[in-house]
């Protein structure tokens, strides 16, 4: 049976296996929009729904802070210009933009497989490889969360690119060698960290037996990381100008170390099939115990010895060694130890990764007879496969996505409020208050879980105890919502001096959120100083410009009226 389905795989072209992507994903076509940053960034984004002479222009060539801020305090055109291609496509139909991103997937998957096919001349390992990856649970998030378009546009693209460069390596022509550039430029003007497909080049440029001379190979690689440059340097600029580039974490190096090896060790045991899964995982700089952080310093010091023992000898450069040096060449930008990225770990900083280590294990499980091999390829191609298909459900809401959270991490103390707000929206307040107090059972007190019982007793007409319920949970800077809620409740109770004060303090504390400069509006209106109030009333709508109670208080300074409009 083995030999027969090994002379298939030897006909067919491993590309197929972007029809196993598809199909695994299919579902998430009737899927909506989740979290806070699919509204932001696509459903409330109207700059994005019309396809125009001006939209464009703004896209690209835009750099107002107010700009930038709005299509993600990032520099990402070509990501922008395909949002914006979808709504000319299909209208508000949000099915469409799903199915683009499934259609993005099952394209890298097809990419990633003819690399490996390039890479190694063997149809085997690359249909392995192919539907390794195609089936790997770790994709889940990348595919079904639309404000992942970055990262499913990115992936493909810079995968296009570098199977293109190898096949200039291989053959040459200048033509090849224009489209690796130009695809690289695409695919840095949709998510800037695969910039480290410039380190990829260099890894295959050195692996590889390339007839082009030396000179030109170097070259090519020189010009490959230009075209890199010409846009990650712009995207770089706006980063550093929205805050989205934050300090590194902890107190110092070691705090970063142990923060990577953490993250490392959550990566290998993902890649490993340990999930669960989720939208975030319990990961923080500083002290952790030794278990979570030593089996990620173990892989990363023997994972990257081999690739420099490779590195020393080209007889050592195998496909497996290759794959070693593509995982971490594609997880560096996510490390912390290069860039102090936002998100201590995520499924999908491994999207591209992923490859690297599929293709090495890929190596070595083909080195087993293949009475062992065959059947432990297919049982974690079936495991793969069985595991997305529970998994993708979870990205069908923002309800479900945080109830999965919770249940992986129960200390984390944003699940449980964003599940209270959820259930208040719809009224139920029983459910909300139960969200909150089991998450202070886990987290007792976490500042958000407190501004949310203080939002709710609010809600109930309690004001005296909402007001102290709000003074307990503005205790640190992360809270600074909780600064700006408690104004509102002062200047209803008529503290005007204390709302003034902790209006100020929330506007200090983080100025570039449209709520904070709403609520300063607001309180320094009702004090009578309508200079100051316009002032923040504007800072509010350049922030958001489709919030219609953005555009409701801009109207008090054109023709003054006695109610702004607020909502804590």
């Amino acid at each position: 049976m083995s030999e027969r389905l090994a002379a298939v795989f030897e006909r067919l072209h491993p590309a197929w296996v972007g029809l196993v992507g598809f199909v695994l994903y299919l579902r998430t076509v009737a899927y909506g929009f989740v979290l806070h940053d699919d509204p932001w960034l696509i459903r409330d984004n109207r700059l994005l729904h019309e396809l125009s002479a001006e939209s464009v222009w703004r896209v690209l060539g835009d750099f107002s802070w107010e700009q930038r801020y709005r299509l993600g305090a990032e520099y990402l055109p070509v990501r922008d210009l395909s949002v914006m291609l979808d709504y000319t496509l299909y209208g508000e139909w949000i099915g469409g933009q799903h199915l683009t991103q499934v259609l993005l997937y099952a394209g890298t998957c097809a990419v990633l497989a003819s690399l490996a096919l390039m890479l190694s001349r063997s149809h085997s390992l690359a249909w392995l490889t192919g539907l390794l990856f195609a089936t790997h649970p770790v994709h889940v998030e990348v595919v079904a969360w639309l404000s992942e378009r970055k990262g499913a546009l990115g992936a493909f693209l810079v995968a296009s690119s570098l199977l293109v460069a190898t096949s200039y390596l291989r053959r040459g022509g200048w033509a090849r060698g224009l489209a690796a550039c130009f695809l690289f430029i695409l695919a840095v003007a949709s998510k800037a960290l695969v910039i480290a497909g410039a380190g990829a080049l260099v890894l295959i440029v050195l692996w590889l037996d390339s007839p082009l001379e030396r000179r030109r190979q170097l070259t090519f690689v020189a010009a490959y990381v230009a075209c890199g440059l010409l846009v990650f340097i712009p995207n770089v600029w706006v980063s550093r100008s929205m805050g989205v580039i934050v300090p590194y974490h902890g107190d110092g190096f070691t705090d970063t170390l142990l923060l990577f090896f953490q993250a490392h060790t959550q990566y290998l045991k993902l890649m490993a099939y340990g999930g669960p899964y989720a939208v975030e995982y319990a990961i923080q700089p500083g002290d952790a115990g030794i278990g979570r952080w030593l089996p990620g310093a173990v892989g990363a010091v023997l994972g990257a010895g081999m690739v420099a023992w490779a590195l020393l000898a080209r007889s050592r450069r195998t496909a497996a060694m290759l794959g070693l040096g593509w995982w971490f060449v594609f997880l560096a930008p996510v490390s912390h130890l290069m860039v102090p990225v936002q998100n201590y770990a995520a499924d999908r900083y491994v999207f591209l990764p992923s490859f690297g280590l599929l293709l090495a294990f890929a190596v070595v499980l083909m080195k087993l007879p293949r009475v062992v091999s065959w059947p432990v390829g297919g049982a974690l191609i079936l495991l793969g496969s069985g595991w997305t298909i529970a998994q993708t459900p979870v990205w069908s809401s923002t309800e479900q996505l945080f109830e999965n959270a919770a249940h992986v991490d129960p200390t984390n103390a944003e699940a449980w409020d964003e599940l209270a707000s959820l259930a208040a929206s719809r009224r139920d307040y029983e459910r909300a208050w139960a969200y909150t107090r089991t998450g202070l059972e886990h987290s007792p007190g976490h500042w958000a879980l407190l501004h949310r019982q203080g939002l709710l007793l609010a809600a109930e007409g309690k004001l005296d105890a909402a007001i102290e319920k709000m003074r307990q949970a503005a205790s640190v800077p992360e809270s600074h919502k909780a600064y700006a809620n408690l104004a509102l409740l002062y200047l209803k109770r008529g503290r005007r001096e204390d709302a003034l004060r902790m209006a100020e303090e929330a506007v200090r504390l983080q100025a570039e959120t449209t709520h904070n400069q709403r609520v300063l509006g607001i309180v320094t209106y009702e004090l009578g100083d309508i200079e100051t109030a316009c002032h923040a009333f504007q800072r509010a709508a350049a922030l958001d410009p489709y919030d219609d109670s953005n555009v409701q208080n801009l109207e008090l300074c054109a023709k003054p009226s006695p109610q702004p409009a607020a909502e804590p």
